[in-house]
C-alpha cells in the first residue's frame, strides 16, 4: 500500500511541466487586424524574455508571403509548375492549387480587414492612421519578430495544400511542422492563443 505522500509525488511527476518562459500563438486568420494583434503580442512577449513560437495555418500564412499585387501579370500568366519541395507531396499537386494562389491575398500589405474592409479602403485608412500615430506596420512587426528571435512554424498540410514554396514565397525563415509538434509547443508553453 502506498502512502498519501507517495501518491502525491507520483502525480506531480506525471504532470507536464509548464515553462513560464515560453508562449505559442497560432494565426489562422488572414485578416490584417488579427495579424497585427498576433504580432503585437508575440513581439511584446519576446522582448520581455518569453520565447515565442508563432504557428501559421490556412490564411494566416498570407502575412508571411512576399507581397504580390492582385494585378501582377506573373500572378495570372505564370504557367510554370508549382514549385517548392519542403513539406510538399508534388505527386498529388493539382491545377486547383494554382487557382487558389491566384485568388489568395499575398503579403502583409494586401491583407483585408475582418470588418470595414470596403474593397481595400479599410486597410488603406488603417495604415495611414498607424503611420500618422507612429505605430509599427504589420511588415515592421514581422521584421521585429524575426530580429528578436520569434520562431515561425507553418502547418505541413497547409504548405502542401496551398502549394507554398518555403524557399521563395516567404519573407522570413520558417519551419514546416505538423500537429504533434504544435501540441508539444502548446503543452510546454505558459501562454497559448489562437487568433
Amino acid at each position: 500500500m502506498t502512502s498519501p505522500s507517495e501518491t502525491t509525488k507520483e502525480s506531480h511527476e506525471s504532470t507536464p511541466t509548464i515553462n513560464r518562459d515560453k508562449g505559442t500563438i497560432m494565426l489562422v486568420s488572414g485578416n490584417l487586424d488579427h495579424a497585427i494583434l498576433a504580432f503585437e503580442v508575440a513581439v511584446g512577449m519576446q522582448a520581455m524574455g518569453t520565447q515565442m513560437n508563432m504557428w501559421f495555418i490556412l490564411q494566416g500564412v498570407n502575412c508571411l508571403k512576399k507581397p504580390r499585387s492582385h494585378f501582377s501579370l506573373s500572378r495570372f500568366f505564370s504557367f510554370n509548375k508549382l514549385s517548392g519541395t519542403i513539406g510538399r507531396n508534388k505527386k498529388t499537386d493539382t491545377g486547383w492549387q494554382k487557382i487558389l494562389q491566384i485568388l489568395n491575398h499575398q503579403g502583409a500589405e494586401h491583407l483585408p480587414m475582418s470588418q470595414l474592409n470596403f474593397l481595400g479602403a479599410g486597410p488603406f485608412v488603417l495604415s495611414r492612421i498607424m503611420k500618422k500615430k507612429g505605430m509599427a506596420s504589420l511588415t515592421e512587426l514581422i521584421k521585429s519578430a524575426e530580429q528578436l528571435g520569434v520562431n515561425f512554424k507553418i502547418c505541413q498540410i497547409c504548405v502542401d495544400a496551398m502549394a507554398c514554396d518555403m524557399e521563395t514565397d516567404l519573407i522570413v525563415k520558417a519551419e514546416v511542422a505538423g500537429v504533434s509538434r504544435y501540441m508539444i509547443d502548446t503543452r510546454d508553453s505558459h501562454y497559448n492563443a489562437v487568433i
